[in-house]
């Protein structure tokens, strides 16, 4: 029967493969992801009973009243020695969950094959550090990577905001306050606001998603802060035109200069399949300069991969050159070449 579906064990079946996705729902198969692609982890569909008694493990009475209420919610939970990201929903009417694997321990920006323009990140004081890329590109894992090497390098009070907590950082030159949505604060407007008296070194928003934060960002940015943030979009240009259409028109002058000002790197990711089996991360690099700035400033965005073409020596790539030199390497095999250098 349906019902015999051991939850459990897809959870452990899915540790076992690696996977970096599990899908469940009342009436589909549940499924999970591996090197990025979907397949199917049992053959019979789940029952509501099933989804419930999950969800009734999972999430705390709290975490089920706000599910109840919005039909959407975000957290962390520890299976079997493993951290998860979770988001659970509705569709259909019916309960849906959306696991993310991460991984059991912070990988090094070495070890992620992270570009070198990181190291130069580690020795800016203040302004504003993008990592772009769509959902399941790595963009959580390269900024804790980062973090937790400027944690064993840089007496640093580093303050995180973030949707849930995914990676948990133990102290040693840094003092680090965690924060998740929904149990340490409410907004990420209104945190980023009090953090600023908080007196941070460096300050993480999960994710950039609306004009107070982004406001709030750039002041903090502009106020002596190291601020690190996420976007969803596919390139560096790409993330600063949607910070300007964050802004009302009559604004968005006014956030151009700011940005030009603050902005001192934009990482625009995404994961592709490594030639060893796996995947691996290309990465377009803009780092801010007088020329980027300047563009920045009059909203020139289509020029700035003129730069990063020109400006290779000091650390700027586009998506094509990276793929290029993985090829060269014999990380990613020609045809993701080929393909990434289309686009």
């Amino acid at each position: 029967m349906c019902s015999d579906i051991d939850w459990h064990e897809l959870v452990c079946k899915a540790i076992r493969a690696e996977a970096s996705d599990i899908h469940l729902t009342v009436g589909q198969k549940p499924h999970m992801r591996c090197l990025g692609i979907l397949t199917p982890m049992d053959s019979r569909p789940l029952t509501e009973p099933v989804m419930k008694e999950i969800c009734s493990v999972i999430l705390n009475d709290g975490q089920r009243e706000h599910l109840a209420k919005t039909r959407e919610i975000d957290l962390s939970w520890i299976f079997a020695g493993r951290r998860f990201r979770v988001h659970a929903y509705y569709q259909q009417g019916c309960l849906a969950l959306a696991f993310r694997l991460l991984p059991e321990r912070i990988p090094s920006l070495a070890e992620l094959g992270a570009p070198k323009a990181w190291q130069k990140m580690k020795g800016i004081a203040q302004g504003l550090i993008l990592v772009t890329g769509r959902t399941g590109s790595g963009k959580s894992t390269t900024l804790a990577a980062f973090i937790e090497e400027l944690n064993h390098e840089k007496p640093y009070h580093i303050v995180t905001l973030e949707d849930p907590i995914e990676y948990v950082f133990y102290p040693d030159k840094c003092f680090i306050s965690q924060r998740e949505l929904g149990t340490d604060f409410y907004s990420f407007g209104h945190a980023l606001k009090g953090s600023l008296r908080e007196m941070p070194d460096l300050v993480l928003v999960g994710e950039i998603r609306d004009y107070d934060t982004l406001a709030t960002a750039l002041a903090a940015a502009s106020a002596g802060m190291l601020v690190l943030g996420t976007l969803h979009s596919a390139s560096a240009a790409e993330a600063v035109l949607r910070m300007e259409g964050m802004f009302p028109l009559e604004e968005q002058s006014s956030l151009r200069s700011l940005l030009a000002e603050v902005l001192q790197g934009i990482f625009a990711q995404r994961l592709v399949p490594a030639a060893g089996g796996g995947r691996t991360a290309v990465t377009e690099v803009l780092l801010a300069n007088p020329a980027v700035r300047s563009l920045i400033r009059q909203g020139k965005y289509n020029q700035l991969v003129s730069v990063m073409l020109s400006q290779q020596a000091v650390g700027m790539q586009t998506l094509a050159m990276d793929a290029q030199r993985l090829w060269q390497a014999g990380r990613i095999d020609g045809a993701v070449c080929d393909k990434l250098c289309k686009q």
